[in-house]
């Protein structure tokens, strides 16, 4: 290589780093195909046009380009972090769990391949390695604001709430208007009227222009609100700010309407039911609406000794997505169930052997994604050996709680949770098809009342195990001492000993509950007051 060639070969890629922090994508697209056919073996080209992959969602061109990079400079780690990301968003996370791997042994990592390394252990569910990620990159970096949140969240999913409260207030420090970390730290709870953010978050309320950035203000403040027991206020802050949201995500039930009809005709139809799928006994399914006692489950099977936890794993709905060549950022789309070309052994197949990684030597795995309760009658044909435990709870406590939770809005997945009576109409659709998965799929589909499991949890755990094919374990009765990694809302609640204080919490909120009372009364929904 001469010195005229390096010289050029630095041009290029400085005009194709320019003209992508501009967003000329055309222009960094056209400059860098040209000068890959010009300098072949040159790996940074390749590496940029893997960011525009990425920027277009094109993770599978993503993939392609980060390891014709790799392969150029097998010792880059920056290369082999952002692989295994994107092998991660195009489905492949046994590969990305192989290139993490390889990037563990690497030295000269940065702060930034290191954060990478840290978010992609993070989607793979792999907490502990995520904070450890984490922490490596601060100790290079101590100005990423960013990185201090992800350390925070990982430390809180593994139980070190110390460690996660200190890194959310060094987010915090960095980034005075860092809205999410506030909202996060509130999630923490210890709020009390001599310890408490409500001043800061009232403040902060006032500047939160988008409505991303209110919503979150808004739910720690009713958050704390609620912790001192101003539940008018409470509630008050927390609609005027998911009204505003609602108005921007343009949501409409008829949508999720459209796809529970849809659901109930497949279902019932049982038109696969001829079809084999996949032969394996190691899934189990925890689903319910969210904030039903999903995450309770998961800490009681997850503490037997032959039970592996998975946390939320979005495989079954990528896997599916993944065989009808679907480019749906939504969770689920009524289109996928028109197709009748949908080979279940290999969806049921590729479900087990994207989640293998997870299993160790373990005998089952649990799958904690509530709403894969969508997915349940499609789980039982790709799957039929698979057990789905479903939570159902007080219908009044599950609505008020999915009003109350601060969902991800980066899809219409959790757009019914914005307004109470659209919450109302979901847990109406979502009882009628666990009744139907009830009477179709009844070797594999057990529902689960969240009361009297805690009423009762020694008589109700027994008959959990013994669906599920366990023996009994008496650890399953104490969950406060399971200490797997736990990435939910519920993360701090769960590392406690099993009570019922959660029941009934609805009525701080009775008032604000009548026209969803009434919608359920029309459904025919009993309610115990």
């Amino acid at each position: 290589m001469t010195v005229t060639g390096q010289h050029e070969q630095e041009l290029l890629q400085d005009s194709a780093r320019v003209a992508l922090i501009q967003g000329n994508y055309q222009e960094a697209y056209t400059i860098l195909t040209k000068a890959v056919k010009q300098y072949p073996g040159y790996a940074g080209f390749h590496f940029l046009l893997s960011r525009i992959a990425y920027d277009f969602k094109s993770h599978i061109n993503e993939v392609e380009t980060l390891v014709k990079a790799n392969q150029l400079e097998p010792y880059n780690p920056v290369f082999i972090v952002y692989l295994a990301r994107a092998q991660i968003l195009a489905g492949n996370s046994v590969e990305a769990v192989h290139s993490l791997s390889c990037a563990e042994s690497l030295p000269n990592h940065t702060a930034e391949s290191f954060d990478v390394m840290g978010g992609t252990y993070n989607r793979l569910c792999m907490y502990q390695q995520a904070a450890s990620a984490f922490e490596k990159s601060i100790a290079l970096d101590q100005r990423n604001a960013g990185v201090y949140f992800n350390l925070a969240s990982s430390l809180k999913f593994c139980g070190d709430f110390a460690g996660a409260r200190a890194a959310y207030e060094s987010a915090i420090a960095l980034k005075p208007d860092y809205f999410k970390a506030h909202a996060a730290l509130t999630s923490l709870g210890g709020i009390t009227q001599e310890s408490n953010h409500v001043a800061r978050l009232r403040e902060l309320l006032t500047i939160a222009a988008s409505p991303d950035d209110n919503l979150a203000i808004a739910h720690a403040l009713s958050k704390e609100l609620e912790a001192l027991k101003e539940y008018d206020e409470s509630i008050a802050v927390l609609a005027k700010a998911k009204r505003q949201k609602s108005h921007q995500l343009g949501y409409q039930f008829e949508r999720d309407a459209g796809i529970f009809k849809q659901l109930g005709q497949y279902y019932s139809q049982n038109t696969a039911l001829d079809k084999t799928g996949f032969e394996s006994e190691r899934a189990i399914f925890v689903v319910g609406m969210p904030r039903t006692g999903t995450t309770l489950v998961e800490r009681i099977l997850t503490n037997h000794h032959q039970v592996a936890t998975g946390g939320e794993l979005h495989n079954f709905s990528i896997s599916l997505k993944r065989q009808l060549k679907s480019t749906s950022r939504e969770f689920i789309e009524a289109a996928f169930f028109d197709s009748s070309n949908i080979d279940l052994a290999l969806l049921g197949e590729d479900y087990i052997n994207t989640t293998a990684y997870l299993t160790g030597d373990k005998q089952y795995l649990v799958d904690k994604l509530p709403l894969n309760v969508l997915y349940g009658g499609l789980i039982a044909q790709a799957l039929p050996k698979a057990k789905i435990v479903c939570l159902d709870r007080n219908p009044l406590d599950t609505i008020a709680s999915n009003y109350r939770q601060l969902f991800s809005f980066q899809d219409s997945t959790f757009g019914y949770s914005l307004d109470l009576e659209n919450a109302a109409r979901y847990y109406v659709e979502f009882r009628m098809l666990v009744t139907l998965l009830q009477e179709k799929y009844p070797d594999n589909f057990y529902l689960v009342n969240y009361e009297t499991l805690v009423t009762n949890p020694d008589v109700e755990i027994r008959k959990l195990l013994q669906f599920c094919g366990l023996g009994w374990d008496e650890a399953c009765l104490h969950v406060e001492q399971n200490d797997k990694p736990v990435a939910t809302a519920s993360a701090v609640q769960v590392r406690k000993p099993i009570s019922t204080s959660s029941i009934g919490q609805w009525k701080h909120y009775g008032a604000y509950l009548e026209p969803a009372k009434k919608i359920l009364a029309q459904a025919g929904i009993h309610l115990n007051d």
